[in-house]
């Protein structure tokens, strides 16, 4: 059975209430009970659809287990179509678990938190890059010195790359694992826009993490070797003008290698971008305009980086990242 409900997270000025509409899928048994949300940052709605889609598709007579669903959480900031609540500015992601007595965002946390986050036995918490900030679909798998993430439900969701990098207090999938939930944080995409290309692969990982657990029958498609990635890059501008790319997320480029260049105004000189390491390309602006410092492209770089075995479960594929990294003679060390 699929059941429509909603819990009071918090008054405005006016009264009128700010309520979290959530779905629960009960399936052949109880558990594992999966958590599945969407819009922490109320701008990001490729995996709103991802999670109604789902819904649309799933048939609880052949599931096994229970999925809650949450499609937006910062219900405020949706509406706002903007990434926090206007009023108070707080980015929901960094305020978990939330306060009861705290600000609309900290009480939306809070209820979010003691609902649904310790009710479940794991989770998918949907992303998506920021406005102009263009994500290739990946797992960004995040440690504190008091927290270290399991790897397993960060590869079972089959991409090709994962992302390492240091995390920060208040994030969900932080202070969810030091309660021992785990929670994926799956970026796909950008904010503000609905993108099929990348809708499809939001639903194609979920759908894998729910076979890898037993979820869903079928085996998921997990690539034949995964890359553990762990220098980040934000490669800026060093001139005001328009960027235009040479290249898209998920490729492969060498280190020196033109990413594209700025247009610079009011001059009209090119400068090129380069690439000043071996990495892949996770995230490119897709908004030309830019200033001194801003973020142009967002990388990961082989130098820290390790494959990974073969995972024991799934239908392995190839990986054509790693195809153009052996193809390129490219070291990961």
């Amino acid at each position: 059975m699929i059941y429509r409900r909603k819990i009071r997270c918090t008054l405005l000025e006016d009264g009128s209430s700010v309520d979290l509409n959530y779905f629960v899928v009960k399936g052949r048994r109880e558990k594992p009970v999966l958590l599945l949300n969407a819009a922490i940052h109320g701008e990001e709605l490729n995996g709103i659809e991802v999670i109604m889609r789902l819904l649309e598709e799933i048939d609880p007579a052949t599931l096994n287990g229970t999925i809650y669903a949450v499609p937006i959480v910062n219900v405020l900031a949706y509406r706002a179509g903007s990434r926090a609540e206007p009023r108070d500015l707080e980015d929901l992601n960094r305020v978990f678990p939330g306060k009861k007595d705290g600000t609309a965002t900290e009480r939306i946390a809070y209820h979010f938190f003691e609902k649904f986050v310790k009710k479940a036995d794991f989770g998918i918490d949907l992303h998506a890059g920021m406005r102009g900030h263009l994500l290739m679909p990946h797992p960004r798998m995040r440690y504190t010195n008091d927290y270290t993430p399991p790897l397993e439900p960060f590869r079972a969701l089959g991409t090709e790359i994962i992302f390492y990098n240091e995390g920060k207090k208040g994030m969900l999938t932080i202070e969810a694992g030091k309660i021992g939930k785990p929670i994926v944080c799956f970026e796909i995409g950008e904010a503000g826009r609905l993108d099929e290309e990348y809708i499809q692969a939001g639903l194609k990982g979920v759908k894998n993490f729910m076979k890898y657990f037993g979820m869903l029958d079928g085996e998921p498609e997990i690539p034949e070797k995964q890359i553990l990635l762990k220098d980040y890059l934000e490669i800026k501008a060093g001139c005001p003008g328009l960027f235009y790319p040479f290249v898209k997320p998920g490729e492969v480029v060498k280190k020196k290698q033109a990413l594209g260049y700025i247009r610079e105004l009011p001059t009209g000189e090119r400068k090129i971008i380069e690439s000043p390491k071996n990495s892949v390309v996770i995230g490119i602006r897709s908004r030309p305009p830019v200033r001194l410092g801003t973020t142009v492209a967002w990388l990961m770089s082989f130098e820290h980086g390790e494959v990974l075995p073969q995972m024991k479960k799934g239908k392995k594929v190839k990986s054509k990242i790693l195809s153009e990294i052996e193809k390129r003679k490219i070291e990961i060390r």
